[in-house]
């Protein structure tokens, strides 16, 4: 496929999202190693404090006394509970126990660590075992949401940039279209001017040839050209002319510049009635009708069909050319995408700004099949 704006652009994002999937996945990687460790070094401090509880309880020997407590207390972070054999609450720790019915609290309490905490058992001398229940601190609980927050500020973070980078590029094709479309209006507007002299001067001289009428009309089709690129970076002026005669006018105009061997017909509902600048609209008409031209490869058919369906108006542009890949169909509109080496890559891009932008209308490719021809869908609204 040939490399162009768009292709980079393809790129360009593909890189991005897999510098994001990266970051994430050594975030994820890095952080889960580190909870693995903390959760271990918890658990040890759990299993000293226990010993340190079961040692002032149980131990006859006072001498280590205070050592036992100092472990019982350093536990500032980690909830922990402890009962017997017969489930009664011996100790706890690093729970907020409130004043009132503060058995029902740890009893509550239990149940919870018992159905998603940890356990540790404590066998003693004397046959009796004490149960230990824990619940990872809260700090650990902060580390494992702090990955998926990693990521969800990294998602933000690229979303926004891509946008701003988006934003801009289009902000700085549209300065160059609008830059190079009006100064191919001021270049055109000249040679326009003497061609209109020359023909009027040619008319007074050869007043019966026929030709000069034909002239006229390719030269004040420049013309309404011309003043479109001049128009392009302003908001164009919609009048209530029938929409089908913009059609119509279009087609009369293009019938008798196609190949002998292109056949282009139409069925054109009367009085169809759209808010819209038919300057744009044929142009757009125009746009299309060319592409199809292109695809016949000198030889087919192409038909316009333009009808009232509910309160839109539809206009079908269909020809019997080559078709377009499936793998290119959703490319077709972006700009700078352009399968003809002598192309830009805009018609069908400034196309759909014309149709969405200004007319609040959409076109869309409604079908195509390699080597039976595509159908391209303009829908407008109605005024009914």
């Amino acid at each position: 496929m040939k490399w162009d704006v768009y292709t980079g652009k393809t790129w360009w994002k593909a890189a991005l999202i897999a510098f994001g999937v990266v970051i994430g996945i050594v975030s994820l990687f890095y952080t889960e190693t580190f909870l693995k460790e903390l959760r271990a070094e918890e658990e040890r401090k759990i299993v000293l404090w226990a010993k340190a509880v079961e040692a002032v309880f149980l131990s006859e020997d006072d001498s280590n006394l205070a050592f036992y407590s100092q472990i019982i207390q350093d536990n500032k972070t980690i909830p922990v509970i402890l009962v017997n054999d017969d489930g009664e609450i011996i100790a706890h720790r690093n729970l907020d126990v409130p004043e009132s019915n503060p058995e029902r609290y740890l009893n509550r309490k239990l149940a919870e660590f018992k159905e998603s905490g940890q356990v540790l058992e404590n066998p003693y001398l004397d046959g009796k075992t004490n149960y230990l229940y824990y619940k990872g601190s809260s700090l650990l609980t902060k580390l494992r949401i702090y990955p998926l927050l990693l990521l969800g500020v990294i998602s933000i973070y690229m979303l926004i940039s891509y946008m701003a980078f988006s934003n801009a590029r289009r902000s700085e094709q549209n300065k160059v279209w609008t830059g190079m479309a009006k100064e191919t209006a001021h270049q055109i507007g000249t040679p326009l001017s003497a061609l209109l002299g020359w023909i009027a001067y040619l008319k007074e001289q050869y007043p019966s040839e026929t030709a000069f009428g034909e002239m006229e009309r390719d030269v004040d089709r420049l013309t309404a050209i011309t003043e479109r690129f001049s128009k392009i970076g302003s908001q164009p002026e919609l009048t209530h002319t029938a929409l089908s005669d913009t059609i119509e006018n279009s087609l009369d105009y293009l019938v008798n510049r196609m190949g002998k061997n292109v056949d282009l017909g139409s069925v054109i509902e009367k009085d169809l009635q759209a808010l819209h600048n038919p300057q744009l609209i044929s142009w757009v008409l125009e746009n299309l009708i060319t592409n199809a031209t292109d695809a016949l490869e000198g030889k087919g058919q192409i038909h316009v069909e333009a009808k009232r369906i509910g309160t839109d108006i539809s206009i079908l542009v269909k020809d019997t050319g080559k078709g377009i890949p499936a793998n290119i169909q959703r490319s077709i509109f972006q700009p700078g995408y352009s399968t003809k080496s002598r192309g830009w890559g805009l018609g069908l891009s400034l196309a759909k700004r014309i149709v969405k932008e200004y007319h609040n209308g959409t076109i869309t490719l409604a079908e195509s099949q390699l080597n039976q021809g595509s159908t391209f869908k303009i829908v407008l609204p109605s005024i009914l």
